[in-house]
């Protein structure tokens, strides 16, 4: 199974002819001008979610945890060339996990990941209808802890350490249309992972995208308003030869997204809402997640 990866493009109002939509480590970045500069950001996201033992349980709230999971991410693209561009993203994850008698918190810096894209396709801005197709690889390091330990000295779950401690590969595509002031862009990230020291592997992801747009621009600022959906697959993990509780799944959540770019600097902000989900063999719940980010374009 694959996981959501993308990583972002952005540049002022004043360069920009065409649009992306990109997502990273699963969640929405939002819509930004693409493929003319360097850029430097930074993104904070929260997301909250329940599990239980039965499903039974979480439907009656009853015996459940509930986790909060917060990230301060480090953004940067570096351009090569006109069509090649390098993507970086370097988190920063708090973990919070509350049950009827124990409470489990942890932190620290994530994984790097590291993305090349390349664009094949890009319409003349003189066009009416505008595309743009960008297909990237890369991969993720394992360069967070996973191995942080509670104070009696058990290892606290891999899903709440802020690295996976596997050496991941990430691939990716997106896709835009535009005429006039409106357009469509669609992206689909994967990841395929591998077993960390722990011999843990999480599942494989894919998760995919579907937005409209409408540009409105004035001088040097331009606006963007968005809304579509954002769904993911994945497959179970593993520990050892044995399957772990209330992991994988698919989710599908609606989505709406204000973008504001001016001049150097991109402002955005995010709001998902699950529609439909089984995670977990019924287990598991996510809910709403939110990110608000800031780019500087150089």
């Amino acid at each position: 199974m694959f996981f959501a990866l993308a990583l972002l493009a952005c540049l002022p109002a004043s360069l920009a002819c065409d649009v992306c939509g990109c997502s990273i480590t699963g969640q929405y970045i939002g819509m930004l001008p693409q493929f003319h500069g360097n850029f430097a950001g930074l993104r904070w996201s929260e997301q909250w979610s329940v599990s239980g033992h039965t499903r039974a349980a979480l439907a009656a709230g009853a015996d459940i945890s509930k986790e909060h999971v917060q990230s301060l991410d480090l953004l940067t693209r570096l351009m090569v060339n006109p069509r090649v561009q390098i993507l970086l993203a370097l988190p920063y994850r708090v973990f919070n996990r509350t049950g009827e008698n124990t409470h489990i918190h942890a932190q620290g810096l994530g994984d790097i990941s590291m993305l090349a894209y390349y664009l094949p396709v890009q319409t003349a801005p003189s066009a009416q209808w505008r595309h743009t197709l960008m297909v990237g690889g890369g991969f993720k390091l394992p360069t967070g802890n996973s191995r942080l330990a509670t104070s009696d000295g058990l290892l606290i779950p891999a899903n709440l350490q802020p690295g996976s401690g596997s050496f991941d590969l990430l691939v990716a595509a997106n896709y835009t249309i535009r005429r006039h002031q409106w357009g469509l862009n669609t992206d689909l990230t994967a990841k395929l992972n591998t077993a960390n020291t722990n011999d843990y592997r999480f599942g494989n992801r894919i998760s995919g995208a579907l937005r409209v747009f409408h540009w409105l621009g004035k001088g040097r600022a331009t606006l963007l308003p968005n809304a579509g959906v954002f769904s993911e697959l994945s497959a179970e993990d593993r520990d050892g030869h044995n399957a772990p509780e209330a992991t994988g799944g698919w989710y599908c959540s609606a989505a709406t997204g204000l973008d504001l770019i001016a001049g150097r600097f991109n402002l955005g902000i995010n709001y998902q809402t699950p529609v439909a989900q089984n995670l977990g063999h019924g287990k598991a719940k996510t809910r709403s997640r939110w990110t608000a980010s800031v780019n500087y374009i150089f």
